[in-house]
């Protein structure tokens, strides 16, 4: 799976200094920038997975129900 829409958000991330030189080691080794690393792992990952991003994103924006508006006080069929 690959990633092909336009870079136009920001992630910033707090790791601890031995994930990132494991990233730094794993990217360099592939001849990949980090962030393009993070990108291919998580790629791979949810093609083993049978995930996908179109999914994902459909969950993550579903509308949530909504509450129906509050009925006044009174009692629907009460006579006075």
């Amino acid at each position: 799976m690959r990633f092909l829409d336009t870079k136009s958000q920001t992630l910033n991330l707090r790791v601890s200094p031995s994930f990132k030189q494991a990233l730094k080691e794993a990217a360099d080794h592939e001849q990949r920038s980090m962030v393009n690393m993070l990108e291919v792992l998580l790629g791979d990952y949810m093609d083993r997975r049978g995930l996908s991003p179109a999914a994902s994103e459909a969950r993550a924006h579903t509308p949530k129900r909504t509450k129906s508006p509050k009925r006044s006080g009174a009692l629907v069929g009460a006579t006075a």
